[in-house]
């Protein structure tokens, strides 16, 4: 899949439950990431996980999230648009559109990933080469955090 800029991208979608809305009337903060959390294994096990690749120790190393506009409740699933935004040696970041049933972006999200050796040290090691061109096939723009934006 291209987002609108001919970039490459992949997209999840997550239902949401009723119990994530907070008494704000919107899905809480905490139940957005396991938004994020449930489109990234999504996404992993389809891109990281396919025949040849093994099983690939990883962990979070990093989140961060800009709450755009309130995501409601809906029986509709939220739309989680996928890129890969960075990729380094150990690495890699995974960049988030979280979209609502208005159509209305909610959040945008990035998370880094390190792969680990697992049940040796957790120490990490290189990304898999097979890794590695899987991730390269989707990388897109980095994620527009407006705290790393620069003002005129």
């Amino acid at each position: 899949m291209t987002d609108n800029n001919g970039m490459a991208s992949h997209e999840v979608k997550v239902p949401m439950r009723w119990s994530d809305m907070d008494a704000l009337q919107h899905i809480n903060n905490v139940s957005m990431l396991r938004l994020l959390e449930e489109a990234r294994i999504r996404f992993m096990t389809e891109f990281a996980t396919g025949p040849g690749s093994g099983r690939i120790t990883m962990f979070v190393a990093h989140q961060e999230i800009d709450y755009v506009s309130p995501l409601l409740y809906s029986p509709e699933p939220a739309r989680v648009v996928m890129r890969v935004t960075r990729i380094g040696g150990s690495g890699f970041d995974i960049g988030y559109e979280v979209i609502g049933a208005d159509g209305a972006v909610a959040a945008i999200s990035e998370t880094s990933m390190v792969v680990v050796d697992g049940a040796a040290s957790g120490r990490p090691v290189p990304i898999p080469d097979d890794l590695r061109a899987q991730l390269e096939a989707l990388v897109g723009e980095p994620v527009p955090f407006r705290r790393r934006r620069v003002s005129a």
